[in-house]
């Protein structure tokens, strides 16, 4: 995958999950390009892309709202609950396109964090060009 095709694939997905859940979504970092390692050992790039809003709903059913949604799109899921007497939920996806993909149903905040594959490139250089 090229480094345009996965940072493209990475706000795709997440901007279609936001919508999904719709609301009034803010883009808090990204695409930003990062160090990551390959399945080779070797060392590659890769994009991360992170949404949230104040705006809050139910989280059991908006969870499944979002784990439905990526279902759909070819991702494979996992429902995460944290610990504690309030936990907070969320679910947690990956597919050959996409290394990992994050929702998280904060009462106080909704989040939703995507992670590209790793392609072959320089994080740093790529930064230095203004990636």
């Amino acid at each position: 995958m090229t480094a345009n095709d996965a940072k493209q694939t990475i706000v795709d997905v997440v901007d279609k999950s936001a919508s999904a859940l719709g609301g009034d979504w803010k883009v808090r970092s990204g695409p930003a390009v990062g160090v990551c390692s390959k399945a080779d050992g070797g060392r590659g790039a890769a994009y991360t892309y992170i949404v949230d809003r104040l705006e809050t709903g139910e989280p059991a059913a908006d969870s499944a709202t979002v784990e439905a949604h990526w279902k759909q799109e070819g991702i494979t899921t996992r429902r995460y609950k944290s610990g504690g007497d309030d936990p907070l939920l969320g679910v947690d996806g990956t597919s050959d396109e996409v290394r990992s993909v994050s929702f998280l149903a904060n009462p106080k905040r909704y989040s939703i964090t995507g992670v590209s594959v790793c392609f072959d490139g320089d994080a740093a250089d790529m930064q230095g060009n203004g990636e």
